[in-house]
């Protein structure tokens, strides 16, 4: 059975700091829960999110895997505070 391609989505979302910049064509790589984790943005067909790129150092929000690529989105900033 392939599973590289079904999406988790997660029922509890934790933050994350982005260690190599992720763009909208390229994975990065996100530290979480204490290791370094591949990374792509999840849009869920937002067009706003589908052109999206994270910076090294910020925040975002892990909501779930596609194999082992952890989803992101941008964190929300009282969510880094």
């Amino acid at each position: 059975m392939d599973l590289t391609h079904t999406i988790e989505l997660f029922k509890e979302q934790k933050t994350a700091r982005v260690e190599r910049a992720i763009t909208p064509r390229d994975k990065g790589r996100v530290f979480y829960e204490g290791t370094y984790w591949p990374a792509r943005v999840y849009n869920g067909g937002d067009a706003f999110l589908a052109d999206f790129a994270l910076d090294v150092s910020s925040w975002v929000t892990v909501i779930g895997r596609q194999g082992l690529t952890l989803l992101v989105v941008p964190a929300m900033s009282t969510a880094c505070a």
